[in-house]
């Protein structure tokens, strides 16, 4: 193992509040690697399946064509086909080399295509009533809560006991669930808000909402020590 944590992200500008979490949080500056598009494939799934951790961030949305759809022409799609490539090499390497991977908003979502689920391309054109989860400002809005918790696993039971409100910054979201995976939280609008491996064979966890905006919140700053312990076992 590498000891790097590497972060996936569409921007430097983007990975700021990323990277001060991950260092609130308790990580080393030098062993942070910040991964941008567009890369090269060549290496890629080596460097992740020998990382420490594996970081996605949010960002824009991924292209239909990786669950099986076309894009639909009125969904207010944002397509980054370099860091949808980026994404699935190391998420392939990571799983191969079983490294812990943190998935926040789109991160979960590609998380869950990767692995064979669907999304919805627009909350609001496909799933109607859908409350509002695109709150652009301020980042640490508390956009609703989360309704019903699947408390069977240490992540479900830490947030039923902790979180009460959550920020939203996403007009995507799970549709179908990978098989693989295990559902953990909603919205009170039954939009699928985290989850984690089935398996229990890979650390691997996804949330939907944005916790480097939340560090000052002590259970949001423990989603990441939870990810930087994992990391260093």
């Amino acid at each position: 193992m590498s000891g790097q944590v590497l972060l996936c992200v569409e921007s430097e500008i983007k990975a700021t509040e990323y990277r001060k979490a991950l260092l609130f949080a308790g990580l080393a500056t030098e062993r942070l690697t910040v991964l941008i598009p567009p890369l090269g494939r060549d290496g890629l799934r080596e460097l992740a399946a020998s990382a420490a951790g594996l970081v996605l961030a949010g960002g824009p949305d991924i292209h239909p064509r990786h669950f099986g759809e076309e894009p639909m022409a009125d969904a207010n799609l944002e397509i980054d086909e370099p860091l949808d490539e980026l994404e699935l090499e190391l998420l392939a390497g990571a799983e191969a080399g079983r490294t812990p991977v943190w998935a926040i908003c789109r991160g979960m979502q590609t998380v869950n295509v990767y692995l064979g689920g669907t999304l919805f391309q627009d909350l609001t054109l496909q799933l109607p009533g859908v409350e509002a989860h695109n709150f652009k400002e301020p980042l640490d809005h508390p956009a609703h809560g989360l309704e019903r918790i699947s408390d069977e696993t240490k992540f479900g039971e830490s947030l039923g006991r902790r979180v009460t409100t959550v920020n939203s910054r996403h007009h995507q979201a799970v549709r179908e669930l990978a098989p693989a995976l295990r559902e953990i939280a909603w919205a009170p609008d039954g939009v699928l808000e985290s989850f984690e491996d089935a398996t229990g064979e890979w650390w691997l966890r996804g949330v939907q909402w944005h916790p480097e905006n939340l560090t000052a919140l002590p259970v949001q700053l423990d989603l990441w020590r939870d990810f930087l312990a994992e990391a260093t076992r």
